[in-house]
């Protein structure tokens, strides 16, 4: 017998869930063969798989409990202890925060996930960046909140807009990607942080900081986060993540947060998945314990700067004369553009993809509400090498040209 599962799930399950639109083009990018500018990852090319096939054997040499349940329910404290130190190093915490206010994540997206479980409830309102990091927005959602979307401006949100919507409404939290934001690779100023926090005071929200291209830097040093400036507020809860420096498949992140936010978190982890695999936490350490991060962090740069230029170059020559504009980003993963003359860039991607065989992102999934950005399109030069990079702009190019004459 067949059951109708749909009377069956709760609200949440009905109402609330929805795909990833970069999934989706993704999906879609492979099914065609498709040369992406879409993919949001790390290249393959700077994953370290010698180094850290070397630290896992010598994890699974050691006496460490590998194949139990851990008891490090907040994560390996040797590696929390590492994180502290790095992050105290490049001055990115404020004086409360120590190794014991560090929470280690399967990716930092389980870290968003804790805290929104934690904070949120139904009808609550969360500030976003507009445009902002999609699964995120979809994270915010699921809990019942409604979102407030803030726009960008070159060095961060709009103050004014900020104040006008704080007046209007009671903001529970502001989400934030700080430091080459995802989508626009837009940095927030210091001043503009402080004012923010200023308002953050004045108004009573939590600013939760998700920062994982911070060391993705391609030409000045990046400006303190939220977490330091903020000082003894403690109203910051800050992301980070291994992902983008040493490999997203050991799922390995953290989350700084003051201590009454960690219980939650700790309680949140055991019903959730009891605790994370002891192995991957101890193969990071070790990895970082051998490599120098500096050099390393340096490589990376250099291999993503050449990418940048390679793509920016390419797109100048083949896709701008026929209708792109983009901005080029001081550091990340991403090209944040928009097409003259088209009108639902969604309709356009499906069809480059289709046609030219090449994936862009459309732009109105990183907006909070309906309406917004059906011009925009996010590229990703990330994964894209020079010789890819003038292919695939050369596709797009194409796919703007019969776009635009059918």
């Amino acid at each position: 017998m067949s059951r109708r599962w749909s009377e069956r799930f709760n609200t949440r399950a009905r109402n609330r869930l929805a795909l990833s639109a970069i999934g989706e083009v993704m999906r879609l990018a492979e099914e065609e063969g498709a040369i992406s500018l879409a993919a949001g990852e790390p290249c393959e090319e700077l994953y370290p798989s010698r180094e850290l096939t070397a630290s896992l054997k010598r994890v699974i040499a050691s006496d460490a409990q590998l194949w139990s349940y851990s008891n490090a329910r907040r994560g390996n404290r040797d590696l929390a202890e590492w994180i502290a130190r790095w992050m105290a190093r490049d001055k990115l915490l404020p004086r409360w925060a120590t190794h014991e206010n560090v929470f280690i994540t399967s990716g930092s997206q389980e870290g968003l996930h804790m805290l929104t479980e934690a904070l949120l409830e139904p009808g609550d309102t969360v500030m976003v960046e507009s445009p902002s990091y999609p699964e995120a927005l979809l994270g915010f959602r699921k809990e019942g909140a409604h979102m407030a979307g803030i726009p960008l401006l070159e060095d961060g949100p709009d103050i004014e807009k900020m104040e006008m919507l704080l007046k209007n409404l009671n903001v529970k939290c502001f989400y934030t990607g700080a430091t080459f934001q995802n989508p626009t690779g837009l940095s927030t100023s210091d001043e503009k942080k402080r004012q923010i926090l200023n308002l953050a005071k004045q108004y009573d929200f939590l600013i939760i900081e998700d920062d994982p291209y911070r060391h993705l830097s391609y030409g000045n040093t990046p400006g303190e986060t939220y977490l330091r400036i903020s000082g003894d507020d403690q109203r910051v809860l800050y992301l980070g993540s291994f992902s983008k420096v040493i490999a997203p498949g050991l799922r390995c992140a953290w989350t700084v947060a003051p201590a009454q936010v960690m219980d939650v978190m700790h309680k949140l982890r055991i019903i959730g998945n009891l605790c994370l695999p002891e192995l991957n936490q101890l193969a990071v350490l070790d990895y970082l314990e051998h490599v120098k991060m500096k050099k390393r962090l340096a490589e990376i740069r250099d291999l993503y700067r050449g990418h940048r230029d390679a793509l920016v170059d390419a797109l100048k020559r083949h896709a701008v004369p026929e209708g792109l504009e983009f901005n080029v980003p001081e550091g990340g993963f991403f090209l944040w553009g928009r097409i003259n003359g088209v009108e639902d860039a969604e309709d356009f991607s499906r069809f480059a993809i289709t046609e030219e065989k090449v994936a862009v992102v459309p732009g109105k999934g990183f907006f909070p509400g309906s309406g917004q950005g059906l011009d925009t399109i996010r590229m990703s030069f990330s994964k894209v090498t020079p010789e890819i990079a003038e292919e695939g702009a050369s596709r797009l190019g194409r796919a703007l040209r019969q776009y635009a004459a059918r």
